[in-house]
């Protein structure tokens, strides 16, 4: 069910909507959580910025993405995100590939080291996470789980406010 579908007493329509403090209680929430992921990644053995971090997990999620699907991701501009590329294909952290369809296309893969990275990451931030879930009561869980699924459906929407609009156009 999409935000449109909602009967008119369900709908939520804006930000001027939803009380400051709860607004505000979920940027608190989610910042947390950002800090508690990032720590994650920053224990990592190789040491990657957060965007080769970021490119990481964009290329596990898609793989085969090309060059121009990578930079609308990161909403760079396609020269930057060809130039982190270069550095983590020089680090041996992913693979240009032309692409089966398209000869002239290239796609991207995560090398082996790359993917061992990635696994590494998602299983030191699945860790930090089960940490802090462990000391939730069970209802606490059921209830953010079921508002995280929400929460994650409309973030993933095209057409809500803001939910794709980044300042930062390079990589």
């Amino acid at each position: 069910m999409t935000h449109r579908d909602r009967p008119p007493g369900e709908r939520a329509g804006g930000a001027a909507e939803v009380p400051g403090h709860v607004a505000e209680a979920a940027e608190r929430a989610l910042g947390a959580a950002v800090s508690l992921w990032n720590r994650a990644g920053q224990q990592l053995p190789a040491s990657l910025s957060p965007i080769q971090l970021q490119t990481i997990e964009i290329i596990a999620r898609n793989d085969g993405i090309n060059l121009g699907g990578l930079a609308a991701e990161l909403d760079a501009i396609p020269s930057s995100a060809s130039r982190l590329c270069d550095r983590m294909e020089a680090a041996g952290l992913i693979v240009r590939e032309s692409a089966p369809a398209d000869r002239r296309e290239v796609v991207l893969r995560l090398s082996d080291e790359g993917l061992r990275l990635f696994t590494e990451l998602s299983r030191r931030r699945q860790e930090a996470v089960a940490r802090v879930l462990a000391e939730m009561t069970p209802g606490s869980r059921r209830r953010l789980i079921d508002a995280l699924a929400e929460f994650g459906r409309l973030c993933e929407e095209p057409d809500v406010p803001g939910s794709r609009s980044l300042d930062s156009r390079s990589a």
